[in-house]
């Protein structure tokens, strides 16, 4: 495991070095530019393909994925003539608990999936998923973001981004930023006083056109700056993976004075939405009707969020419940997206460390369900998790200390706590970070 991650890091590091300088066609699956061509169409024929979509993965599912054909009462050939909304209504509602606990049975029985790409991820909920696409599942969704976001000039290989996210943390001991082809990773660990002088100077140096980051990094990063600090003008500052609040909206206007781009999405791929907000409100979010079918479960006065992917046919997940609420109106708009809390840990010096910026290893969800961190005292986190196959064995135990130590070992004093379960927050969803005296 460690040999390929260090060959992917090396991969990686050569992409990004010569991806601002090769063409756009040998990055890209086909399907991308299709796609972006698609998007470029009128409301109507985008709406009669989202429901040809639809119809074409209900009839793929039922065709060739375990799940479906065991559990859905309906054949392919029915799925491919019956009315849509009576196909789709006899799919039932989908769990995170049910697809990790028959991985293999919600993909497609015709692939190898040593042959596709495999990704985890434990969102905001701290409970996991794995997923597996191929790059042109990839390409499809990368062509989404390069259609809403092209709006402001934003190119993915050609635009000099600043990117503050998981995939540029870096150690306590090694510097804030590094330069990876078009983009300028500053680590969200190290957005505070004691590196300002070495992130302005990299800023000032590099000059990106946009910030890709976290709001609650990207605004750490407003309110550590002054307006009069920056010798350059941002075009458009892109964030994801939480929600934005009122204040960090004004930090950010006050440094970049540009438009904020807000998406909801999530690790499944099932659902995407954009927010622009152009002052210091908020803005409605619009699901994207071609990327997933979005649907509201109503659980009494709540209504839940729950996606089928139009376009994923590797892992199709169908009328998928997100955890996250919010009401969808008839156009695809919703005003407000609750369960995507944020949370911050505060290590031995006493630095903000995003709760969104913890990542768990792919080994890890084997033997874990579900987990979450805790902090009572600065420097000091507690990992308390749920055994996948009830409890852990002393291996396994001093598997999941020695990977966060080797990840937080500088950072933080790490202990494990083993659950029966971890309770839900107000909101319904589970916690990542709890934070607070006696947590």
């Amino acid at each position: 495991m460690l040999e390929r991650a260090a060959l992917y890091g090396w991969l990686a590091r050569r992409y990004y070095a010569w991806r601002p300088y090769l063409p756009a066609r040998l990055l890209y699956h086909p399907d991308y530019f299709r796609l972006r061509a698609l998007l470029a169409g009128d409301a109507a024929a985008v709406d009669a393909l989202a429901r040809r979509r639809l119809r074409g993965i209900l009839v793929h599912a039922l065709a060739h994925v375990p799940h479906y054909r065991r559990t859905v009462h309906v054949s392919p050939a029915e799925a491919a003539h019956e009315p849509l909304a009576e196909v789709l209504a006899a799919f039932p509602w989908l769990t995170k608990d049910e697809v990790m606990a028959r991985q293999r049975d919600f993909l497609d029985s015709r692939l190898d999936p040593r042959r596709l790409l495999y990704a985890t991820s434990g969102g905001s909920s701290g409970q996991g998923i794995g997923m597996w696409r191929n790059k042109r599942l990839a390409d499809i969704e990368k062509a989404f973001f390069a259609h809403e976001w092209g709006r402001f000039g934003f190119s993915f290989d050609k635009s000099r981004i600043l990117r503050i996210g998981a995939d540029a943390r870096r150690h306590a001991h090694e510097p804030p930023v590094r330069v990876a082809g078009n983009r300028l990773m500053l680590s969200p660990y190290h957005v505070g006083a004691a590196h300002r002088a070495a992130i302005l100077d990299a800023l000032d140096r590099f000059r990106p056109d946009y910030v890709h980051a976290y709001p609650s990094s990207a605004a750490a990063l407003a309110e550590l700056l002054d307006p009069g600090d920056l010798g350059f003008h941002v075009r458009a500052v892109l964030l994801a993976s939480e929600p934005v609040t009122p204040a960090q909206l004004a930090a950010l206007r006050r440094l970049f004075d540009c438009p904020v781009s807000l998406n909801y999405g999530l690790s499944e791929r099932t659902n995407l939405a954009f927010a622009t907000c152009a002052g210091l409100a908020g803005a409605d979010y619009r699901f994207q009707p071609l990327y997933g079918w979005s649907e509201n479960r109503w659980d009494g006065e709540r209504a839940e969020i729950a996606g089928t992917s139009l376009w994923n046919d590797v892992m199709p997940l169908i009328r998928y419940r997100t955890g996250d609420y919010g009401v969808i109106d008839a156009g695809g708009r919703c005003a407000a997206i609750d369960g995507r809390a944020q949370e911050f840990l505060i290590d031995r010096a006493g630095n903000r460390i995003p709760g969104l910026s913890i990542v768990i290893d792919e080994a890890t969800w084997d033997v874990v369900r579900l987990y979450q961190v805790r902090q009572r005292r600065p420097g000091e986190i507690v990992l308390a998790v749920v055994g996948r196959h009830g409890p852990l064995d002393a291996a396994q135990r001093a598997f999941l200390l020695d990977a966060q130590r080797r990840r937080w070992g500088d950072r933080f004093d790490i202990t494990l706590q083993e659950e029966s379960d971890i309770p839900l927050a107000p909101n319904g969803k589970r916690k990542l970070v709890v934070s607070a005296p006696g947590a």
